[in-house]
C-alpha cells in the first residue's frame, strides 16, 4: 500500500507541473503573472552647455543661490571672471556650507568662515580677509586640467592649481589630489591620499568626497563641494 500510494503522490505533483507548464505563464493558480515588460533606461546628461562662470552666476543671483557667498568671494577678491571662461581647466565650486555652515548659532569649524578665524573668531564676511588671501584661495579651487570621472583612477591623481606658488605655507607647491572610490556610488574625493591631514570624521581614509561631482561646462568639469578645501600633510 505504501508503494501505491507513493505511486500516486508522485502522478498527483507531475499532473500539477503539467498544468502550470501548460497555462503559458499567463496566470498561476488563477492569478495573472508578470509579463515581461521593456522598461527604458535613461542617463542623465552632464553637460550643462554653459561656461563654469555662468554656473556660478546663475545658481548665486536667482533662485536657490546656493553659490551666492562663492560669486561674492570671487567679486571680493578681484578675480577676473575670464579665469572661470577659459578651457582645460577643472573647477572647485563652493556651496554656501562650504564658506559659512552653522550648527544652531555655532559657525562650523569646517566651513571657511570657521576654519580661518579673524581675531579668534569665525567670520561673517569675506571683506574681514585681507584679499590677497582670498583671492589666493579661491584661485586654488581652479586647476590646471580637465579631472573627472573618465580619466581619476582609484589611486590619487596629483594636479596643480592656480594659486601662486608659496601663497601657502601647507601648499607650497599649490597642490591637489584626486580620487574615484571604485563602488558602485564612485564617490568623487578630493585631497584623499596617504599622508594628508584633511581630517574625515568617521571614515578611515582622510579628504573630501565632492557634494556633486562630474558636471560638465563648455570649458571644464566642475565638482561642487560643501565643505572648506585645503591641502596639507601631516
Amino acid at each position: 500500500m505504501k508503494k501505491i500510494s507513493v505511486i500516486k503522490f508522485i502522478s498527483v505533483c507531475s499532473c500539477v507541473v503539467m498544468v502550470l507548464c501548460f497555462s503559458g505563464c499567463k496566470k498561476l493558480l488563477g492569478l495573472p503573472l508578470q509579463e515581461n515588460v521593456d522598461h527604458p533606461t535613461t542617463t542623465i546628461d552632464p553637460h550643462i552647455n554653459k561656461t563654469a562662470w555662468d554656473f556660478i552666476r546663475d545658481r548665486a543671483l536667482v533662485g536657490d543661490t546656493i553659490f551666492k557667498l562663492m560669486y561674492q568671494g570671487i567679486l571680493y577678491a578681484g578675480i577676473d571672471s575670464a579665469e572661470y571662461k577659459t578651457p582645460g581647466r577643472t573647477f572647485i565650486v563652493y556651496h554656501n556650507d562650504a564658506i559659512l555652515r552653522k550648527s544652531g548659532t555655532t559657525v562650523q569649524a569646517d566651513c571657511y568662515f570657521g576654519k580661518y578665524k579673524v581675531n579668534g573668531a569665525a567670520a561673517s564676511s569675506w571683506n574681514q580677509y585681507p584679499q590677497a588671501q582670498v583671492k589666493n584661495h579661491l584661485l586654488s579651487l581652479i586647476v590646471k586640467g580637465e579631472y573627472s570621472f573618465e580619466n581619476v583612477p582609484p589611486d590619487p591623481v596629483f594636479a596643480t592649481t592656480f594659486m601662486p606658488a608659496n601663497a601657502d605655507p601647507l601648499n607650497p607647491e599649490s597642490k591637489i589630489a584626486f580620487r574615484v572610490i571604485n563602488d558602485r556610488d564612485s564617490r568623487f574625493r578630493i585631497n584623499d591620499f596617504p599622508g594628508s591631514a584633511y581630517p574625515s570624521p568617521g571614515l578611515a581614509s582622510p579628504g573630501l568626497q565632492a557634494r556633486t561631482a562630474g558636471i560638465l561646462s563648455t570649458n571644464g568639469p566642475i565638482h561642487v563641494v560643501d565643505r572648506v578645501v585645503f591641502y596639507q600633510t601631516q
